[in-house]
């Protein structure tokens, strides 16, 4: 299965700085394809994404699943991918 990876900031240098990438994966949900991402693209991707303390999802990142935010979808994390959707990564940011 082929989905749309669309990181933005810093996860776009961590990722090698591609404004989009088509990644082929057996991630059967977003839950899954996350962890395959952090695999792939190791602590620093890692450090962005999940919370240091909880281990859970960082509350402050953005990730949207065809343009909808995970947290308003029915089955948040545990969302069925299927071929041909577009995952976009915005990570935490701050400044002023």
């Amino acid at each position: 299965m082929a989905v749309r990876i669309k990181p933005y900031f810093t996860l776009r240098r961590i990722m090698g700085n591609q404004q989009f990438m088509e990644i082929d994966s057996d991630s059967k949900t977003l839950e899954d394809l996350l962890e395959n991402l952090i695999t792939m693209y190791g602590p620093e991707f890692r450090a962005v994404v999940l919370d240091a303390e909880t281990g859970g999802m960082n509350p402050n990142i953005q990730i949207l699943v065809n343009g909808r935010s995970y947290r308003n979808l029915p089955h948040k994390l545990k969302t069925l991918l299927k071929s041909g959707d577009e995952i976009s990564l915005f990570p935490p940011i701050a400044g002023g």
